[in-house]
């Protein structure tokens, strides 16, 4: 077995298809998805503290073929070909060694390695607890809507409606979505952003050609809601990233309606499934509009000055 750092221009396209491979045997999101593949390479690389996590994805290769990912996030993740989870010890201890750069210390100056595993994969769990990681109260959670069928119908309050972002400049729709994650910044007046990089970045992914914006505006041009979704052809899939909705507009439907925007675009381009993540209470607003809980993402956690008195 080989080692390999990412290189983009020899190993971007090898890793798309072994993620398509992984989706196309396996159906679900325990392996990534294409498509979120290129948000971290093209658009969370732009944002200055990731802006180097790009250098720490590590191939785990056998005859020239991937059989594994390291992929960092906001912790440790992942991606390993059905057959070959043996391989799972091994990636742990290449990232409790390389991937140390990349994950902040905690109030004591201690490193900490964040590790993600889906409640699917129980064989990661058992290694992790060998370990002593310590699984933490908070969890991610995959979504999926299939199949898609519905027709939805969009229904707003008067002054409010659904729109796919045309007419709208690209600093505009980026405020808008960053006042939604942020709302200690939004005054109420909706401005164009300074910084679109991120935003930019995200027109360099091959998704991008087929991708969908929806949003919920009023009749005055207010952005209320955005939210983005990266069509894939090849595995029929949309994932949609972000959702976002301001502080003075929630607890309109805006949330519900823009999905079902994306969603009946998706079905116009009859795409199977739509995958959303989630994490608290958001989970319960994308089962209402319709998508099933499909796996568990759990976070452990440990100390690496523990290391040798674990193992």
């Amino acid at each position: 077995m080989e080692i390999k750092q990412f290189n983009f221009n020899r190993d971007y396209d090898k890793c798309i298809q072994f993620l398509t491979d992984c989706y196309r045997e396996n159906g679900n999101m325990t392996c990534w998805l294409p498509q979120r593949f290129d948000d971290l390479i093209f658009r969370v690389v732009g944002i200055p503290r990731h802006s180097q996590l790009s250098d720490f994805i590590y191939l785990f290769e056998e005859k020239n073929q991937i059989i594994g990912l390291v992929i960092p996030d906001d912790a440790f993740n992942s991606c390993i070909r059905n057959g070959y989870e043996h391989i799972y010890p091994k990636m742990l201890d290449w990232a409790e060694e390389k991937l140390l750069p990349v994950f902040e210390r905690d109030e004591k100056g201690q490193l900490i390695l964040p590790v993600v595993s889906h409640e699917s994969l129980t064989y990661q769990a058992a290694e992790l607890k060998k370990r002593g990681y310590v699984r933490q109260a908070e969890s991610d959670y995959d979504n999926v809507l299939y199949p898609l069928e519905k027709d939805y119908s969009i229904k707003l309050p008067k002054g409010f409606h659904q729109s796919y972002g045309q007419g709208f400049s690209d600093g505009l729709k980026s405020q808008a979505c960053h006042y939604g994650f942020h709302p200690e910044f939004d005054t109420g007046v909706l401005t164009e952003a300074e910084d679109i990089s991120s935003y930019l970045g995200r027109k360099r992914s091959q998704y991008f050609k087929d991708s969908i914006e929806s949003l919920i505006v009023t009749d005055e041009g207010d952005i209320c809601s955005y939210c983005f979704c990266y069509v894939d052809q090849a595995t029929s899939t949309g994932f949609i990233e972000p959702v976002s909705t301001r502080e003075k507009y929630r607890h309109m439907g805006c949330c519900r309606n823009m999905i079902y925007g994306v969603i009946n675009a998706l079905k116009k381009k009859n795409i199977q499934r739509a995958y959303i993540n989630s994490y608290d209470w958001r989970r319960q607003v994308y089962n209402h509009v319709g998508f099933m809980t499909e796996d568990t993402k759990a976070y452990w956690k440990r100390l690496l000055a523990q290391k040798s008195r674990q193992r």
